[in-house]
């Protein structure tokens, strides 16, 4: 035990002297648990950027295969049909033209519809466009 004897008031007085004992750490863990905590932190915001557009391509191709039926029964126009396809992708929050859309086949045999769109998605440092191709084909149904 280290002590230092020092003089006060009341004479001479023995103290104990703390020693720091260091075990050889050198905080090496404390830049690793930082390093993956960037490293999730960046996964979690690229989840946060993509999956909403994944899970609107999901909702509208869920829209089209509950459509079909109604849309061969009713016979509807080539231009309510695309009406119908640019409002549903409203809908999800898609900006969709005419020009997306091409119908391959509207008539009483079947439909057959391909729409192409880019969801463009912002990482703050680098921009990527998602491309989806969503198609709709009843002829699964008429057989």
């Amino acid at each position: 035990m280290n002590s230092q004897i020092k003089r006060g008031e009341n004479g001479l007085t023995i103290e104990p002297v703390v020693v720091r004992v260091r075990n050889g750490q050198r905080g090496g863990g404390t830049l690793r648990a930082i390093v993956w905590t960037a490293i999730l932190l960046a996964i979690v915001f690229v989840c946060y950027k993509i999956v909403p557009a994944y899970y609107a391509n999901y909702q509208f191709e869920d829209w089209l295969k509950t459509q079909i039926p109604f849309l061969m029964v009713n016979h509807t126009s080539d231009e309510s049909l695309t009406v119908s396809i640019i409002k549903e992708l409203g809908n999800e929050g898609v900006t969709v033209t005419k020009e997306n859309i091409k119908i391959i086949q509207n008539n009483p045999n079947g439909i057959n519809v391909q729409i192409n769109y880019d969801v463009p998605c912002d990482f703050i440092i680098y921009q990527q466009k998602l491309h989806f191709s969503p198609s709709m084909n009843s002829q699964s149904l008429v057989q």
